[in-house]
């Protein structure tokens, strides 16, 4: 365990006992519903309503944040119709049906995450439905594994071997990602390396399903630029709000293990270094990215300014990371907006 590991950890113990929850986590001997596994709610006379919803699945949605799951979705789409030449209109069933497919992997890689980093959530006070008590584990991995189901059975069901294959291996990583025995979050370069494949892996998803095997130009200039938009900004400005959770944890993330300036550093020039590089390429098709470059630009000096003025700001430490995610959207919005209303 690092320096900065041990510090943190060090303030985070108090002789030797466990770190209490914070107020609002669940307490399975003061909530005897949500120790039986929180099917449902008893009410005064003891009924139960469960018969009339089905058991945790909003809060299991919630749970792996609607957020996340939409831009993943944006990732895949954007990745059809450019592999589609552009064109909304020429993407078929199996983009319907394989976009479906995508969406449960993505339940399934952030529902296992939640499912896993209970204590870490709990030290983070990150209000999600677990930590808060609202959404009892065992529910919780029940939706994760029938995610991961029917995630398969969707891309079974395209007849293409090489989007099944992808959808596995995006299973897989994110089981790998946090689960035992590899935890690939322990590490900064383990977390990153894995966001980086997740974004390539949605890309190639997108346009394997739209027909093609290998990407066009734009395709592969997009997915490039934002899967290390993910890996070299996203991964890291992350850490900033979960410096807690995360040395109770032991893990070593950028922050534990090189300290916040450091963290702070390799987040705001690898934004700029990023959208850099894409604004060059995107100099080669100026019509299509050119829009979504400069947003990518602007996003970049935003995430740079905010890495430097949340320095020792508790409150405002996710603002990095929410930077970093509203350009995430604008930038496919942006790549949107061009192919529906193109230049003349």
């Amino acid at each position: 365990m690092g320096v900065h590991t041990a510090r943190l950890s060090a303030q985070l113990t108090q002789t030797g006992t466990e770190i209490a929850p914070p107020p609002g986590a669940f307490d399975t001997a003061r909530h005897p519903a949500r120790r039986t596994g929180g099917i449902g709610r008893t009410n005064l006379t003891g009924a139960s309503d469960a018969p009339r919803k089905i058991p945790g699945l909003r809060l299991f949605v919630e749970e792996a944040r609607p957020s996340v799951q939409l831009i993943f979705l944006m990732r895949f789409l954007t990745g059809a119709v450019l592999a589609a030449g552009g064109r909304f209109s020429g993407l078929g069933a199996s983009v319907f049906v394989a976009g479906i497919g995508w969406m449960l992997a993505t339940l399934f890689t952030y529902g296992i995450n939640g499912v896993c980093d209970v204590h870490e959530d709990l030290v983070n006070r990150t209000g999600r439905p677990i930590a808060r008590g609202d959404l009892p584990p065992g529910i919780a991995a029940v939706w994760t594994w029938l995610c991961a189901a029917g995630s398969v059975i969707a891309m079974l069901s395209t007849g293409s071997t090489l989007l099944t294959t992808y959808d596995l291996l995006f299973l897989l990583l994110g089981y790998a990602y946090s689960a035992t025995p590899l935890q690939l979050k322990r590490t900064a370069a383990g977390a990153s390396g894995s966001v980086l494949l997740m974004g390539l892996l949605t890309y190639a998803a997108g346009w394997t399903a739209a027909g093609r095997t290998l990407p066009t130009g734009p395709d592969l200039a997009v997915a490039c630029a934002m899967s290390l938009w993910m890996a070299a900004v996203g991964a890291v400005t992350k850490d900033f709000s979960h410096v807690a959770g995360d040395a109770a944890a032991g893990r070593r993330s950028s922050v534990t293990a090189w300290g916040d300036g450091t963290a702070r550093l390799v987040a705001a020039v690898g934004a700029l270094v990023v959208a850099g590089g894409f604004a060059a390429v995107a100099g080669h098709r100026p019509a299509l990215l050119g829009p979504a470059a400069a947003v990518l630009l602007c996003g970049a000096v935003a995430v740079t300014v905010l890495c430097r003025t949340t320095r020792g700001d508790e409150a405002r430490g996710r603002t990095p990371y929410r930077a970093f995610m509203v350009t995430q959207y604008l930038v496919h919005l942006a790549i949107f907006a061009r192919l529906v209303w193109p230049t003349p």
